[in-house]
């Protein structure tokens, strides 16, 4: 969960877990503190989408959603055993692209997927996103505490329900989207 009130640990605005946030000196890598353990419920989706559909068109209609970070490369840590905060600073080892990602067999169309997690989420999602090689973060570290930071991408995780219109088969599905290249950061 974020840190107290006012300020995080990284010096930004806390990131709640629906919401990590962009580094002020980096806005295309996003920093955030939870992973997966807190869920929301899906956003409404608007009247255009909840229409009759035709057949053979898809729709995914989720009904809650969460955060997930998928690592690229190892998670790092530095220990600060000093009395007074410390500067961490973490760069990235490892390039690597993460991929949209579901937890049925069989093909699913991708882009009814991207579209039902993005309504979901009031957020735009991708099918793929890049976390590039040498990306760094700073990090302050109370006295006495351990920071880890992982780079990778971080993902709207969705639950909800799949199916091909005109066909009466519905699928429980699981999707793993890519939203944002970024770093999870816990201190303990």
């Amino acid at each position: 969960m974020p840190a107290p009130a006012g300020r995080s640990s990284l010096g930004a605005p806390p990131a709640f877990a629906d919401d990590p946030q962009p580094l002020p000196d980096n806005p295309n890598v996003v920093v955030g503190h939870d992973n997966e353990t807190e869920v929301f419920p899906a956003k409404e989706a608007p009247p255009s989408m909840t229409m009759a559909c035709r057949t053979g068109d898809a729709t995914y209609r989720v009904s809650m959603y969460s955060n997930s970070h998928k690592a690229v490369g190892p998670t790092q840590s530095n220990h600060n055993g000093t009395s007074r905060a410390a500067t961490s600073t973490f760069t990235a080892t490892v390039s690597g692209t993460v991929s949209i990602s579901w937890n049925v067999s069989g093909s699913l169309k991708v882009d009814r997927l991207i579209a039902g997690a993005e309504v979901a989420a009031g957020v735009n999602l991708s099918t793929s996103l890049t976390a590039s090689l040498g990306n760094q973060i700073a990090v302050p570290t109370p006295p006495r505490k351990t920071t880890l930071a992982t780079y990778g991408v971080w993902r709207k995780k969705t639950n909800g329900i799949y199916q091909v219109c005109g066909q009466s088969r519905r699928r429980h599905v699981t999707a793993w989207t890519p939203w944002q290249v970024g770093w999870y950061v816990k201190q303990r």
